[in-house]
């Protein structure tokens, strides 16, 4: 009888990822893009990196993603908003492909579509000024 510890990671059982894991996989690789704005408030401020308790009961903080899963595919749909002056489209597409990556990575899923859709552009903040004296 073979060793189990040698045995192909095939024949040993299988990894089943629940699909809540699959969506904050992907609502972290969201929030991990350069130019993603960090967590918000349904009001658009920046709060940094925790949404208000009612923004989070409402599920209104962004990034944040849904995803079907089928077996080891997945589709998702993920929400951010950008920081103003960055180009959308551009931080949109790059959001799109770091999902797909550590969605592949982390949770071993064939991800057939991202849909990125940037629901609003927010002013990053400003460093405080020098005050005069």
């Amino acid at each position: 009888m073979a060793d189990p510890a040698l045995v192909e990671a095939g024949r040993r059982g299988r990894l089943e990822i629940a699909d809540r894991v699959v969506q904050r996989i992907a609502e972290a690789a969201a929030a991990r893009v350069d130019g993603v704005a960090p967590r918000s408030t349904s009001d658009g401020s920046l709060t940094g990196t925790v949404t208000t308790a009612v923004g989070g009961a409402l599920g209104r903080g962004l990034p944040r993603a849904s995803c079907v899963v089928a077996g080891s595919r997945v589709r998702v749909e993920v929400e951010v908003a950008t920081l103003w002056p960055r180009p959308a489209a551009e931080v949109a597409t790059r959001v799109r492909d770091g999902v797909a990556e550590r969605l592949e990575t982390l949770a071993g899923v064939r991800v057939d579509a991202v849909a990125v859709t940037v629901a609003k552009v927010v002013q990053g903040a400003t460093p405080p000024r020098a005050r005069v004296r």
